[in-house]
């Protein structure tokens, strides 16, 4: 599975697991594997969180701008 970069983006905006957690309606355990590469997450509630945290998937998926240019 893929780790995101799903932790360093929250943690850098102060926002609580149980914070992402209610506002995208699963379980603060669901987020924590998801951060922890265990879990992965539909392509839906990735929107819901690039939305919430003001970021692009690509930042959620932890995609550098190199590996962007790659796949163009």
């Amino acid at each position: 599975m893929k780790e995101y970069n799903l932790k360093d983006l929250r943690t850098a905006k102060n926002i609580k697991l149980t914070e992402l957690a209610e506002h995208v309606g699963v379980s603060k355990a669901f987020i924590s594997r998801v951060e922890h590469g265990t879990k992965d997450m539909s392509f839906s509630l990735a929107i819901e969180i690039a939305d919430f945290l003001n970021v692009s998937l690509d930042e959620i998926a932890g995609r550098t701008p190199a590996e962007q240019e790659l796949e163009d």
